[in-house]
């Protein structure tokens, strides 16, 4: 079946995630001057040049006011059972967090992130990663860190990166079930040159923290078999490398167990212990409730409401680096039927369900790629269809309307909404969004379900259309690639989309390659329809008010910046 349509830096939101039920949980360290409104009673998603720290909020500390030991109660959507999150059936937000906290280096390679999106080396593994010009080559000097070694002492060195190349740059043409090369197949070569190590790229490509920036790997998943299936309910604590390492999994109760990792390097985390719990939305806010976990995301109002002034919680509310809400499979829609959703909905009014009584403010945004405070944002979803009408894309399709819906061959133009959870914001949007697609002579069905499914659903394509999306990085370059070129879409594209995707990656102005990319997207949104924005969405997390470090922490998650995870801890009584 279809290749999973996730990457490491920007993987799928969906189900409770998307809506709030859970949430992804996300952080920002000690010290930080940005994330100190908490108990916000509102507030809205900015534009381009606007504050961001506004929409940061982690009660934010210096590890001098934290107490060492405790444990973190974390409930999560999805645990595995595959764990090799550079795989395709591993690759998920949710299983991505617990890795971050095991192996920085197998979730973002060589760089991490501050809040606003910068990335530069993580010291813990990379001490420098300098861009040379040698004739008409690129070529990145880099300086690993000769302390860095994974759990079973073997080093983190130009092996790991040449494992890398081999199974990112190469692998795909070999059976390794990737996500997407990325850069690393513009790898030409890899040599040692005293203690830095040189890479030679066959083609130009920027910005350069995407190249090892999606994970470094332990030379042992250079064999399909291992990368394929060998983390299937394992985690291969010896093939990592972070703060934390897995002290137990039990699969059939989905718990997960970290406890400090003696052979790290880096900074030494706070926290004794961090439990992650697959839970779904209602029986983890019950959970919350009755103390079982620390925080709860709740940017839905059937969430808020629920936790809404559990003793000794506080409110913590920004924004969600999410964008989507149309997520269609070319599968199982032709291309008339995508294009017909695409005229017909009527997004405010989704936004409006979804945002009910969260005292949440958003623009519809326009964008796959990037949020609307990003000095790089377009609108690309509402200049291409703009002028788009639903029965006229039909009745050119060959479709006629009878009676409230339109037909061709004798069949409803018809498809189904998946849902997952049992959060009613959920059900609302479906139903809403039925109620639209009738008005316009479409006939759609509502499929709930569980969260747990959501991997399997999505990531197999086993659906016509969900209400799930992914996070948005700081930069577009990656985006556009991973959701426009053909290769990555099962076929969905175009030659001159996949030329345009080449010269956007040898454009090293950063406004220039992302203005680029907006092009690419409208191009693509006009003439394949697959992906659409309705919202980005708050976060909106209650947790326990002596828990610091932890929140909403926009690029400063620990998923992009895992240092943060040894600064998360609780406040000195």
């Amino acid at each position: 079946m279809s290749k999973n349509f996730l990457l490491t830096r920007r993987s799928l939101f969906t189900g409770s995630a998307v809506l709030g039920g859970l949430g992804l949980l996300t952080a920002c360290g000690g010290g930080n001057e940005a994330g100190g409104a908490s108990n916000a009673e509102s507030a809205s998603a900015l534009g381009v040049g606007e504050d961001i720290a506004s929409l940061i909020s982690v009660n934010p500390k210096e590890r001098s006011e934290l107490q060492e030991g405790g444990e973190l109660r974390l409930p999560s959507t999805q645990l595995g059972p595959d764990f090799n999150t550079n795989s395709a059936s591993g690759n998920s937000s949710y299983t991505a967090v617990m890795i971050s906290a095991l192996s920085p280096i197998t979730n973002t390679g060589l760089w991490h992130s501050d809040y606003e999106g910068n990335w530069t080396p993580n010291p813990d593994f990379c001490e420098s990663f300098e861009e040379e010009k040698q004739g008409d080559k690129q070529t990145l000097v880099i300086k690993l860190n000769p302390d860095a070694k994974f759990n079973d002492g073997t080093p983190i060195d130009i092996e790991a990166l040449r494992t890398t190349w081999e199974i990112l740059g190469k692998g795909g043409e070999r059976g390794f079930n990737i996500v997407d090369a990325g850069p690393h197949e513009y790898i030409e070569s890899i040599e040692q040159d005293g203690e830095n190590i040189r890479v030679t790229m066959s083609k130009t490509y920027y910005p350069i923290s995407d190249i090892f920036g999606s994970g470094v790997f332990h030379p042992a998943l250079n064999d399909k078999e291992v990368f394929n299936n060998g983390f299937i309910d394992d985690v291969h604590n010896e093939w990592q490398a972070g703060p934390f390492k897995l002290e137990k999994w039990n699969s059939s109760e989905k718990v997960a167990t970290l406890v400090p990792n003696e052979n790290w390097w880096g900074e030494k985390p706070l926290l004794e212990r961090i439990t992650f719990r697959q839970m779904e939305a209602s029986a983890a806010r019950a959970a919350f409730k009755n103390g079982e976990i620390d925080v709860i995301g709740a940017s839905t109002l059937t969430a808020y409401k629920d936790v809404e002034g559990t003793e000794g919680t506080e409110v913590r509310r920004g924004q969600r680096l999410f964008s989507g809400g149309l997520n269609m499979s070319s599968f199982r829609l032709p291309l008339e039927m995508r294009k017909a959703i695409f005229a017909a909905v009527d997004r405010k009014a989704l936004a409006d369900v979804r945002f009910n009584g969260l005292n949440w403010t958003e623009e519809l945004p326009g964008s796959m790629m990037l949020m609307p405070f990003s000095e790089y944002y377009e609108d690309n979803f509402g200049m291409v269809t703009e002028n788009w009408d639903a029965g006229q894309i039909l009745e050119e399709a060959g479709y006629t309307k009878s009676g409230d819906y339109y037909q061709k061959d004798g069949k409803n133009a018809k498809f189904a909404v998946t849902i997952f959870g049992d959060d009613p914001v959920s059900s609302a949007l479906a139903q809403t969004l039925s109620q639209q697609m009738k008005d316009a002579g479409i006939e759609c069905t509502v499929d709930n379900q569980p969260d747990a499914n959501f991997g399997t659903v999505v990531g197999n394509k086993e659906f016509d259309l969900t209400f799930s999306g992914y996070t948005v990085g700081s930069d577009a370059t990656l985006a556009a690639k991973q959701y426009y070129d053909s290769s990555n879409n099962d076929g969905e594209g175009s030659g001159e989309i996949d030329q345009m995707i080449e010269e956007m990656g040898a454009i090293q102005d950063d406004v220039e390659r992302n203005k680029k990319a907006n092009e690419i997207e409208r191009k693509h949104m006009e003439e394949f329809a697959i992906m659409g924005t309705v919202f980005n969405t708050p976060d909106i997390y209650v947790a326990k008010t002596g828990l610091a470090n932890y929140g909403v922490g926009l690029f400063g998650d620990p998923k992009y910046n895992p240092q943060m995870w040894s600064n998360i801890g609780w406040v000195a009584e």
